[in-house]
């Protein structure tokens, strides 16, 4: 008979138990003799048994398990140089403990289910305990159908930022639909494993239609605008605002350690405690901070010009007219690249070769804060799940929350 229930061919039941709230089914192949793999001759000559356990469809509840009987046989062709071989089992990979079927079963919880939630039910409701790493190479190749996002998504703005996933060196992408006056909710796209690569980013954004989409905003990554401008070559790269004032701060705390070990003692206490105000925007400072800051600054010639510098770059960012932010923005880096202060000179060259993507902000005024504010909300659902054994069942679960 064919015991087509469990996926399985050719076998027969010789016997069964319910042990433990489980069904233990012991099968045997129908067939009295079997092919040799290698010549091919048939032979009826058992040597032994070996049993192999298999892992079944559960039957409403009960967790199923079969052991089948299988005959290891003699080739009975002299000039073989196969002496023994096992029967296998039509519908059951060798020495595997899993059918074709029940991994259909786990399929079906797949698409509704990440990797800890299958686990515990399968725990629970079947008494199976089936390692994460098991349901991770068994599924994880398979599409989620359900997936809950049909792709590619038709959007006007995105943005493109990495992030950590777990603790260690494990990053991915992720793409940020970022909402404007016309469709104003932003949303998580979809996120990919990996590091901050040109592929990575290139994989992500498969996500989105390339006609749809006009701008990409993103930190002074050269991958991600590599990868940008041969997925969605229609795109314009935005380089993100907060991301452009950040160089500045980041090479004036440059600055602040290549002077510190010159000043006297006095001075180096006045710079550590007051070293914040600097990287603070002007307007945000009370009078006793604006006070404290200008004290702090004429320490040094040097640190006293880069404040200035980073001051007149934010100010560029109120004006409206993109032609005259332009002119001051060559401007701003002919002076820079002519104070002879190394970090200075520095942040200007990256700004010459991002001059086109930093004035793009001034065509399509959007910031990676959506963005940020995206990954801090990842963030949030790792936390409260206690971190997620892998990428997958992050993701699903963070698409999921997008609807």
């Amino acid at each position: 008979m064919d015991f087509f229930v469990l996926g399985l061919k050719d076998v027969k039941i010789i016997s069964y138990e319910q042990n433990y709230g489980r069904l233990e089914i012991v099968l045997e192949k129908t067939t009295s003799c079997e092919t040799c793999p290698s010549c091919q001759a048939r032979s009826k000559s058992v040597k032994n048994y070996r049993e192999h356990r298999i892992i079944l469809n559960p039957i409403e509840s009960i967790q199923v398990q079969a052991f089948i009987r299988k005959r290891c046989f003699r080739c009975l062709n002299p000039s073989c140089q196969t002496k023994y071989f096992t029967e296998q089992i039509p519908g059951l990979e060798k020495k595997h403990i899993y059918t074709e079927q029940f991994k259909s079963f786990l399929a079906d919880l797949y698409q509704d289910m990440d990797f800890p939630t299958i686990k515990r039910r399968l725990s629970k409701k079947y008494l199976l305990d089936v390692p994460i790493g098991t349901l991770h190479s068994k599924l994880k190749d398979l599409p989620k159908e359900s997936l809950l996002v049909k792709y590619p998504i038709q959007t006007k703005y995105i943005g493109l930022d990495e992030f950590s996933y777990t603790k260690g060196h494990n990053y991915a992408v992720a793409l940020i639909k970022i909402g404007h006056s016309q469709d104003p909710k932003s949303k998580i796209i979809d996120m990919v494993a990996g590091g901050k690569t040109t592929a990575v980013a290139k994989a992500v954004l498969n996500s989105v239609d390339p006609i749809s989409v006009e701008a990409c905003c993103m930190d002074f990554w050269e991958p991600f605008k590599t990868a940008v401008k041969e997925k969605l070559p229609n795109a314009s790269v935005v380089a993100d605002k907060y991301h452009t004032i950040k160089l500045i701060n980041d090479d004036i705390q440059t600055l602040i350690r290549r002077i510190l070990p010159a000043l006297s003692q006095y001075d180096k206490e006045l710079l550590e405690e007051n070293k914040f105000l600097i990287l603070k925007g002007r307007e945000r400072l009370d009078d006793n901070q604006s006070y404290d800051l200008q004290t702090t600054i004429l320490i040094n010639n040097e640190l006293e010009t880069i404040y200035v510098f980073k001051e007149q770059f934010r100010s560029l960012y109120l004006i409206k007219n993109i032609d005259i932010a332009r002119e001051k923005l060559h401007e701003w880096l002919y002076k820079a690249n002519s104070s002879k202060i190394p970090e200075l000179t520095q942040v200007a060259n990256t700004f010459s070769e991002w001059f086109t993507e930093i004035i793009n902000y001034w065509r399509y005024p959007i910031s990676n804060g959506v963005t940020e504010g995206k990954i801090n909300k990842i963030r949030v659902i790792q936390r409260k799940a206690y971190h997620y054994p892998n990428f997958h069942a992050l993701r699903y679960n963070v698409l999921k929350s997008e609807l």
